[in-house]
């Protein structure tokens, strides 16, 4: 779960500045706000799973948006993951997005074991490698793309795009997992991603003025600090990239025609990063939004029965 919502929602830097662009206090409170909603609205889903069936009409919604944004998702990582390579390495994008694809394909062909242990390992590295760099930024002393929406609607556009990455997961453990030993763990995690994203937008935050055209925000703030930085942080973001890539390319196509369904979601990649991510996240932003107040209305109208 956090493996992918650092990928899908603040490992380049740039999503926060999409739905964030203040560059002072209030961007955190919103960003807060937004991580706390998820959290919460998270616990509710995970408990409605266990207590009580969804209606039909419900799940049967959910389910369509969580294919369709998972697709929009991994085909979203193929593209960062080009991006990522031509800006550290100067590989041709196209081969970025390849290469991408082929160890996403590789990982997810393996089934749902081969995808849990590469998430235990990458989750870990990436959460320690965000705080370490983040704490050396903020250190430093200071020297924007955005929607022009206003910032509240900004903030719950951003909350639902990540829930959306993460309620198929929340839906798949509930079965295997007591309501208790589950709350915990999605309190847990939210906390992580909390720590990092602030950390994170704070360090985007005191140096606002350096990434105004950059597509990789932090990678560019950290090649500043110093170049070997960002070798350091191209493995961190390559390994946020494949972990919601792979945990995406799986939740689309359940384990079947992988491969087909890679390639597909490879050639929609070739619009590149900046484009696909300022049309396709906006759009299931919206849609998240809708989800969140299906579950809130579920969990009201339940009890209310």
């Amino acid at each position: 779960m956090a493996g992918s919502i650092i990928g899908a929602g603040f490992a380049t830097g740039k999503e926060l500045q999409l739905f964030f662009q203040s560059s002072t206090a209030d961007s955190l409170c919103y960003l807060g706000l937004s991580i706390l909603l998820m959290a919460v609205v998270s616990v509710l889903y995970f408990i409605n799973q266990k207590e009580r069936h969804p209606s039909t009409a419900i799940q049967h919604l959910s389910n369509v948006l969580f294919l369709l944004f998972s697709g929009a998702s991994c085909l979203v990582m193929f593209a960062c993951g080009g991006e990522t390579l031509s800006e550290s390495f100067s590989i041709p994008s196209l081969l970025g997005n390849l290469a991408t694809c082929i160890i996403t394909l590789w990982i997810a062909s393996k089934g749902i074991t081969s995808i849990y242990r590469f998430n235990l390992i990458a989750t870990p590295i990436l959460f320690s490698v965000i705080v370490v760099l983040s704490l050396i930024g903020i250190s430093v002393p200071a020297g924007s793309f955005a929607t022009q929406q206003p910032p509240a609607f900004n903030m719950l556009v951003y909350t639902g795009y990540n829930l959306l990455s993460v309620l198929p997961f929340l839906a798949a453990i509930e079965r295997n997992t007591n309501q208790k030993t589950g709350t915990k763990g999605i309190l847990l995690g939210f906390s992580l991603i909390l720590i990092a994203a602030l950390l994170i937008k704070a360090f985007l935050n005191l140096h606002h003025d350096m990434i105004a055209d950059s597509a990789l925000p932090m990678m560019k703030l950290v090649g500043m600090i110093h170049p070997i930085l960002t070798y350091l942080y191209t493995v961190m973001l390559y390994l946020s990239i494949l972990t919601t890539a792979i945990n995406s390319l799986y939740a689309v196509s359940r384990g079947k025609k992988t491969v087909a369904i890679g390639c597909v979601l490879f050639v929609l990649s070739l619009f590149g990063f900046t484009a696909l991510l300022e049309t396709l996240y906006p759009i299931f932003g919206c849609l998240g939004i809708g989800v969140v107040l299906l579950i809130l209305w579920e969990t009201l109208f339940s009890k209310a029965k």
